[in-house]
């Protein structure tokens, strides 16, 4: 009987443990993250495991499973993230501590996303970043789930109030008007033709990402924009010149008579093959014209910065005579930078020319040009393969310190990686790191990996960068890591590995692995989604699924250069890529030092670290 007792004490107890463990978690604030919600906390100074897990009331299994780069040790500053179990709702007390609250709002009929958003206080994109399934429209009895922010915030706050009746009270100053889409017309087609921009037809008409004939727009009117911009101002093809106008609608590039010079203006000239003489335009041409047309899209962000922006594109047609003969224009002079073409004859061209007239020249499309190491005026825009390798080696080379860094050769497999994983040896050599080495045949087993102690924690590192060679290693190293309840494992990949998907993806989710790169596009990230629709909503066409998208790497140097051109030295993290020229040291040029280390963590949460 007493054992009993003392059972029945031991339940309660535990029981009274694991509820206040899920509060002290649910008490954290939450952070949306690719579509999820996750409660999430920042490690403070001088933290340790120990202490963290004390203040959250958590296990250390629970923290790790959860963060699974906790097995390396904390870092101040680094995030830890808790999903938010299903049914969750924070309280109204919780919410005002920490700024948002879940709540799940009933679509009446005659509701718009528009009004919905504008009730809580939130931007019609975090809604829909919220409850994606609304960029099909909205349904009446359709149920949304929303985080929305409480704290110091009227609007909300009142919203809050009325939640249960789900009021909706739009005020507006001027309604707009109605607008049917006809064949093939697009969102700047639209715009331009209703004297407006891109970004405030989409506003007008938020969640509509796609056209199609006969649908019904809405027009605002000059009150519900805060004033219509002027034609010259609007249109964006009044900023644009082309050196063949004759030929400027092959490709959708625009052609127009020059403006007149002024001094204040930012002048720059995108110098490329887009290959207008061809009747069917290549495969490489089309690349360019992408590219192009996702410089422009940078353009029209950035047309109210308070500075007229000038844009001229010419067509190299793949030719050094034609840059010669370019380069003959005393126009091309007038610019503050060009964008040279993937050609390393025409990029040092181009780069005498910069230097003698003081004109920045970007190199965006040769990463193994070091012309910018003897011409100041070239701009490396991909981190230079060595210093790629150097800033990747010492960021693995910390993260794997806190366990046994393991390599696998793969004997028939490419091994093409050996550079990478020589760097890699040689400094933790450096730190005194014991590594081991495993040499498989064919395909990675569990019985491969018996002889390392089950009670380490594990980084792997393959030797190749082919999918199939990793697939016939990921599958035996997570049958291995649960046979042994392993409390860390992780793998270690490269830059290719951010275009693998299905299985594969799924694996790399699974061990936890970290991967280096110039470029990384997440499909499920905000920011990258909202340029894509724009550019399909432009021109009535999807980027290529290349790596990287050329669309996005022109939409992310246009928004780097214009900014870089007004303050010089900004640093810049995109929708794909990143930008930052730090001050060159002694006889080294100006090149591009940003590089990623992109985290695929359990659970399908994706991380992006910037080195």
């Amino acid at each position: 009987m007493q054992i009993r007792k003392i059972s029945i004490l031991a339940a309660m107890m535990f029981a009274a443990s694991f509820f206040y463990v899920a509060a002290a978690v649910k008490d954290l604030p939450v952070r949306i993250v690719n579509g999820h919600s996750y409660h999430y906390y920042e490690v403070q100074p001088k933290e340790t495991v120990y202490s963290l897990c004390h203040r959250l009331d958590i296990s250390k299994e629970e923290l790790i499973r959860n963060n699974p780069a906790v097995a390396d040790g904390l870092k101040s500053g680094m995030l830890l993230f808790f999903p938010v179990e299903e049914g969750e709702t924070l309280t109204p007390a919780n919410a005002s501590a920490n700024g948002v609250m879940m709540i799940t709002h009933n679509v009446e009929k005659g509701q718009t996303i528009y009004g919905i958003a504008t009730k809580y206080g939130i931007s019609t994109d975090e809604l829909i970043a919220q409850n994606p399934v609304v960029r099909e429209g909205l349904k009446a009895g359709q149920q949304l789930h929303l985080t929305i922010p409480v704290a110091n915030n009227a609007r909300s706050s009142s919203a809050l109030s009325s939640t249960q009746d789900n009021a909706v009270s739009n005020e507006v100053s001027s309604e707009p008007t109605g607008y049917i889409v006809k064949k093939k017309e697009t969102f700047y087609s639209i715009a331009r033709a209703h004297n407006l921009t891109v970004a405030q037809l989409e506003a007008a008409n938020p969640g509509i990402t796609t056209l199609k004939e006969g649908q019904v727009l809405s027009i605002p009117t000059a009150d519900s924009t805060g004033g219509a911009e002027s034609t010259s101002a609007t249109n964006l093809s009044d900023s644009i010149k082309v050196s063949s106008p004759e030929k400027a609608s092959h490709g959708s590039l625009a052609a127009v008579d020059s403006i007149p010079v002024s001094e204040q203006r930012l002048s720059i000239a995108v110098m490329l093959p887009f290959m207008l003489g061809e009747e069917t335009p290549s495969k490489s041409a089309q690349r360019y014209t992408e590219f192009y047309k996702g410089f422009l899209m940078a353009v029209d962000s950035l047309r109210n910065n308070g500075t007229p922006i000038h844009i001229n594109a010419y067509d190299t047609e793949g030719s050094t005579d034609k840059v010669r003969e370019l380069l003959a224009n005393t126009e091309l002079k007038g610019n503050s930078l060009i964008i040279a073409p993937d050609n390393a004859e025409q990029l040092h061209l181009l780069g005498d020319f910069g230097r003698e007239n003081n004109i920045k020249v970007l190199n965006t499309f040769i990463v193994r040009d070091e012309a910018y190491l003897t011409n100041p005026a070239i701009m490396q825009g991909n981190i230079p393969s060595q210093l790629m390798l150097d800033k990747a080696a010492d960021a693995i080379a910390e993260r794997v310190s806190y366990s046994v860094p393991v390599f696998i050769n793969l004997a028939g497999g490419a091994n093409d990686k050996t550079d990478f994983t020589d760097a890699l040896k040689k400094r933790l050599d450096a730190k005194g790191i014991a590594y081991k080495t495993v040499n498989i045949e064919g395909k990675l087993t569990a019985a491969d990996l018996k002889s390392l102690p089950s009670d380490e924690s594990y980084s792997f590192i393959p030797t190749s960068a082919r999918q199939s060679d990793l697939n016939k290693l990921l599958p035996g190293i997570i049958e291995w890591r649960d046979e042994a309840v392993m409390p860390a494992v992780k793998v270690i990949g490269y830059p290719e590995w951010t275009t693998f998907r299905g299985e594969t993806l799924t694996n790399m989710h699974n061990l936890n692995t970290i991967v280096y790169s110039r470029f990384f596009t997440d499909d499920d990230n905000i920011r990258t989604r909202r340029v894509e629709d724009r550019y399909r909503s432009w021109y009535g066409s999807r980027m290529e699924n290349a790596v990287p998208r050329q669309g996005l790497l022109g939409f992310d140097t246009g928004m780097f250069v214009i900014g870089y051109l007004k303050n010089s030295g900004t640093r810049y993290d995109g929708a794909q890529n990143g930008y930052s020229f730090p001050v060159p040291e002694d006889a080294e040029g100006l090149c591009n030092n940003v590089l990623y280390l992109i985290n695929y963590r359990p659970g399908g949460l994706i991380e992006k670290i910037n080195l």
